[in-house]
């Protein structure tokens, strides 16, 4: 389908109406009206996923939401939200388009906080030395 280019100057590759999706977009198959299911992961959602990521969040998918309708091409998730470390900070029901949604590798794990001895006592230098 050729579009005509506007008077504008404007390419007329920016009105073609064909969507462009990343193929590395991990999915499971598809739906009725082919929009792709959502495979479990990590996701980098940006503006091609859905205009409410002008600035663009990391994800990690929990389940796609079969039990909700959408429109075509459009799909619910739940996911946590996370920041720079890999650590979720928020658990979200987002609306978006799955083609739309980059694959990313999940960040490294963060070592957890310090865990006790035997006995959760922490071991001080007096009760080793049996002095107070």
């Amino acid at each position: 389908m050729s579009v005509p280019k506007p008077a504008n100057g404007v390419p007329a590759s920016r009105w073609s109406t064909r969507r462009t999706t990343h193929p590395a977009a991990a999915t499971i198959g598809t739906r009725e009206d082919g929009t792709p299911r959502v495979a479990p992961g990590v996701y980098l959602l940006t503006r091609d996923a859905s205009p409410q990521f002008a600035k663009p969040i990391t994800v990690r998918v929990i389940r796609e939401r079969t039990d909700r309708r959408s429109y075509d091409g459009w799909t619910w998730i739940e996911a946590y939200q996370l920041d720079a470390h890999g650590d979720a900070t928020d658990r979200r029901e987002l609306f978006v388009r799955p083609d739309g949604m980059r694959p990313i590798p999940a960040p490294p794990a963060t070592p957890g906080p310090a865990r006790c001895g035997a006995g959760g006592r922490m071991s001080t230098p007096a009760r080793e030395h049996g002095t107070r």
